[in-house]
């Protein structure tokens, strides 16, 4: 897998008591840490930075006594920062099990204690505390929306069942409506959710999802905290075989108004990241 450039250095380093290569992530304030470098947990990437480095402007000493959920928590890094920073009360979930074990490995190794309360599940599922309620969840959303029948036909006949699995990269719209039907039974009343969009997920249509589903119940306040452009990267040498099936997928999404990217000079796609906050209230 190819790594992707991002704007920290990374560092291999033995760190005592922890077997195995490890690269440091530095967040602003003095807030850094290091972290397992493990093939089966994707890295921190440019988004996961914005998203931990808009967290740090974010909170404030308000924050500090709320609950917090950290959906698709990965290497537990945002967690990480909340603990840094203060927060009292943080859960961390994550689909993938590896993930969550290589997660408390990591809050063991860069505060020698294990205080988060980490759950393995899709979304909600595998948290403790079925009814408890979050005052804060955090959501790093994955991927781009629902690719074509003939993008998946042409796809099926280039890589076959090679390359990284296609649910890692597609289908984000149909993560986001899940994650925003089962939202109101996890977030107090007045909470809030930070969630990271990728436009390519079609931002538009999942966020009228969200007022379709709610609307009725509940008023929904929507804001952009954040908005930062970046190239899309093809990770495997099999997606880069297919890169400009990728990119014709990609803009027509964009022709039909389901998504957005633009195409630089040289085909340099670039996809916008935008980091939004939504408050529910019970109407």
């Amino acid at each position: 897998m190819k790594s992707e450039q991002l704007p920290f250095k990374f560092s291999r380093a033995s760190t005592p008591g922890m077997e195995g290569s490890f690269y440091s992530v530095y967040f602003g304030m003095g807030l850094s840490f290091n972290l397992i470098d493990e093939p089966g947990v994707f890295k921190v990437s440019r988004a996961g930075l914005a998203f931990g480095s808009l967290l740090i402007r974010y909170l404030n000493k308000e924050c500090i006594g709320s609950r917090f959920l950290d959906l698709g928590t990965g290497s537990g890094v945002h967690s990480f920062l909340l603990k840094g920073m203060g927060v009292k009360s943080v859960t961390a979930t994550d689909i993938c099990k590896e993930a969550v074990f290589v997660a408390r490995r990591n809050e063991l190794c860069n505060f020698g204690v294990n205080t988060i309360e980490f759950a393995s599940g899709d979304l909600f599922q595998g948290l403790s505390g079925g009814s408890e309620k979050y005052d804060v969840v955090l959501f790093n959303a994955p991927g781009w929306r629902t690719p074509s029948a003939s993008f998946l036909k042409a796809l099926k006949k280039s890589v076959g069942g090679e390359g990284l699995p296609i649910d890692s990269m597609f289908y984000g719209d149909r993560t986001l409506e899940r994650f925003f039907e089962e939202l109101p039974g996890h977030l107090s009343d007045g909470g809030k959710v930070i969630v990271g969009l990728n436009s390519l997920v079609g931002i538009r249509q999942v966020m009228n999802r969200l007022q379709e589903l709610h609307a009725e119940k509940y008023v929904i306040d929507c804001r952009l905290l954040e908005r930062h452009d970046f190239p899309l990267l093809f990770y495997t040498e099999e997606w880069a075989r297919i890169r400009n099936l990728l990119v014709d997928e990609v803009m027509n999404w964009t022709r039909k108004g389901e998504a957005y990217c633009s195409m630089q000079e040289g085909g340099k796609i670039i996809w916008s990241y935008e980091i939004v906050e939504i408050t529910l209230w019970k109407r």
